[in-house]
């Protein structure tokens, strides 16, 4: 392992153990970011370019943006309620996380990864028949839920408004 690679690897754990356990979620979204976009040099540095790039706009541009306007909307009146709603569902949300991280990992128990064809368009043109193929009902179902996610969270904020005015 390279030193670069090390402080790759570093850098990536600091962060990432920061958006976990920092207590302010705007300053938990840009240590998202900068996880983001250390991932996005790695690529880089591996002359995955595509990826890099992709990396940079969709995550740490649209995806994060979208995660601030629901982090923004739903914890503007936070002075009001004088508390935090979710502290006492942390055990269930680690319970959560452990049984989805069980689910993913069984799911790749099996799973060849390894492209058989020949790459001379690139990666991009390897990754469309995937995603767009076998794969295309699964990004659609996690566009769908992000945009429901979203729905859900501008139409809470505002029944909330509406009731205590």
């Amino acid at each position: 392992m390279t030193p670069w690679e090390a402080l790759a690897l570093l850098l990536l754990l600091l962060t990432g153990v920061l958006v976990v356990t920092l207590k302010n979620a705007i300053h938990a979204a840009l240590a998202l970011i900068g996880n983001f976009l250390i991932l996005a040099g790695i690529y880089v540095a591996l002359e995955a370019r595509f990826l890099g790039f992709i990396q940079i706009i969709v995550y740490a541009g649209a995806i994060v943006v979208l995660f601030l306007f629901v982090i923004m909307l739903l914890y503007a009146a936070q002075g009001e309620v004088g508390f935090d709603p979710l502290v006492r569902s942390r055990p269930l949300a680690a319970l959560l996380a452990l049984g989805v991280a069980l689910v993913l990992l069984s799911g790749l128990w099996g799973v060849n990864l390894a492209f058989t064809e020949n790459l001379q368009g690139g990666l991009p043109q390897a990754l469309g028949p995937l995603l767009y193929g076998d794969w295309l009902f699964v990004l659609l179902a996690v566009g769908f839920l992000l945009m429901a996610a979203t729905v859900v969270a501008v139409v809470s904020r505002i029944g909330r408004v509406r009731c205590s005015t």
